[in-house]
């Protein structure tokens, strides 16, 4: 028997011991009136307890029934939830591990996202699209079947990987409540970090002053378009191309889609909308968005290390200047 029929059944008994008990309460002493004294009033009232008894104990063995069901199929759901979480780690900690996304891995990703939507709550299914529209867009950013992941798209994986941990954890019941906040972040710097001889926190100079990279990148562009206000959009493209030009490429850095080194205002609000996160400079009331014959250009943020000698490079193999 289902556990829907085990309910239905069980309503009806309900509603039969509720019946006879509304009628004992209302109708017993009139009934019991007309009998006479004796062995046969004795048996009636033996009868109706007796009914009434037999009733109950149905209603509480088909109760006892649902419960096991449903006992059941919580357990067998729970492990099936388990191991679906299990596998969706698999699959995004074999991309992270090599730091690449492979078409065969990335064709991986749809099934544990409809397997979501049979088994687990919506925010978990949220969750979960999150981690899978970034590695999409990563994959999506080169034309090539294996994709390397930035490092600085590494650290927002991890952050929507763990913010999906903490709703698997709330769907599974072992907890009640997410993981806090700076419980995340704390998580997220150990595990960027590990493996790591130290992050470098070095800055680099430009005019005299030191900036942190994320900004020096902006600063040079910025001065450069200042000092040739009638640069077109073209020209400026043919400078610093979206996918940051041949010095990156023969280093195997691989700018593109929302990690492109820049973005019309447009295509950056949209990414900002979309992702949350500030990926490009939009400074106070667009103050450090560049006006590029009449076209509003964001400067991407996300800059390491890794990118400086290629970028410093780029510029100085196009005569702008870089100290």
């Amino acid at each position: 028997m289902s556990l829907k029929e085990t309910r239905k059944k069980g309503s009806r008994t309900l509603i039969s011991i509720a019946v006879i008990a509304v009628a004992v309460y209302f109708g017993f002493e009139p009934l019991i009136s007309f009998v006479p004294d004796g062995i046969a009033k004795s048996v009636i009232s033996s009868s109706f307890g007796a009914i009434f008894v037999i009733i109950l104990t149905m209603y509480l063995l088909n109760k006892q029934t649902e419960i096991e069901q449903e006992s059941k199929k919580s357990e067998r759901v729970f492990d099936e939830k388990v191991q679906l979480f299990r596998e969706i780690m698999d699959i995004t900690r074999d991309m992270l591990i090599d730091g690449t996304i492979s078409k065969e891995e990335v064709n991986k990703l749809p099934f544990p996202l409809i397997r979501l939507q049979m088994l687990a709550n919506d925010e978990t299914i949220k969750s979960f699209a999150s981690v899978n529209q970034q590695l999409n867009e990563i994959y999506a950013s080169d034309a090539a079947d294996d994709v390397l992941i930035p490092e600085d798209a590494k650290t927002e994986l991890y952050q929507a990987l763990s913010k999906f941990a903490s709703q698997c954890r709330l769907d599974l019941g072992i907890s009640d409540r997410d993981v806090g906040e700076d419980l995340v972040e704390s998580a997220v710097e150990t595990i960027t970090n590990t493996g790591k001889k130290g992050r470098d926190m070095s800055k680099m100079s430009f005019d005299g002053n030191d900036f942190p990279k994320n900004r020096y990148v902006w600063e040079v562009l910025n001065s450069h378009v200042k000092e040739n206000s009638n640069i077109s959009l073209k020209d400026f493209e043919k400078l610093f191309p979206r996918d940051g030009g041949d010095e990156f490429k023969k280093v195997g850095i691989k700018k593109g889609g929302t990690y492109e080194t820049w973005k019309t205002y447009d295509e950056a609000m949209e990414v900002l909308e979309r992702t949350g996160r500030k990926r490009f400079h939009f400074g106070k009331d667009k103050d450090m968005v560049l006006n590029i014959d009449g076209n509003e250009i964001c400067i991407s943020s996300a800059w390491t290390s890794e990118h400086m000698k290629p970028f410093v490079e780029r510029m100085k193999s196009k005569g702008v200047r870089t100290e």
